[in-house]
């Protein structure tokens, strides 16, 4: 059933200010226990300076993919689905998506921060088990720059 509903989804790519942008803030304003304020202004920052893919099924955006290249590594920076259409294998649609982009380029890791496994804060422990169910690994501990701000940890995939 699964393969059927993505079937019908497309992934493009978007331009930077375009419908799909603003879509995708707004995706990520509907998903409040995901992202904070300081978070959805970094969605917005990084939106326009980085690459953004969009999952797109009968004209609605449903999920996002924003990415960039860092030192020769492949950054998602942020992935997020709309809270409705969450369980479809649309996350993982993205996240394929985005891994092809960076075979493209001839890139061989790809990297993903997010809260520790220490947090046990219920939306990141799914968070976590979607990376470690896609095949990334723990790689790095990173204590928080900015006030306000939370601990990370890089989570990084082999290509």
């Amino acid at each position: 059933m699964r393969s059927k509903i993505i079937d019908k989804i497309k992934i493009i790519r978007a331009e930077k200010g375009d419908k799909y942008a603003v879509d995708a803030l707004k995706i990520a304003q509907g998903l409040k226990e995901w992202f904070n304020e300081n978070g959805l202004k970094s969605i917005e920052t990084d939106l326009f300076f980085n690459n953004l893919a969009v999952a797109v099924e009968g004209g609605e955006t449903l999920g996002f993919a924003c990415y960039g290249t860092y030192d020769g590594i492949m950054q998602l920076i942020w992935l997020a689905v709309e809270r409705n259409h969450q369980g479809r294998g649309i996350g993982t649609a993205l996240l394929k998506w985005v891994e092809n982009e960076a075979r493209s380029h001839g890139l061989k890791l790809i990297q993903v921060e997010t809260l520790p496994d220490e947090d046990s804060y219920e939306p990141y422990k799914l968070t976590r088990k979607f990376y470690y169910d896609n095949g990334f690994t723990r790689i790095a501990y990173k204590k928080a720059r900015l006030e306000g701000w939370d601990d990370q940890i890089v989570l990084e995939k082999r290509l």
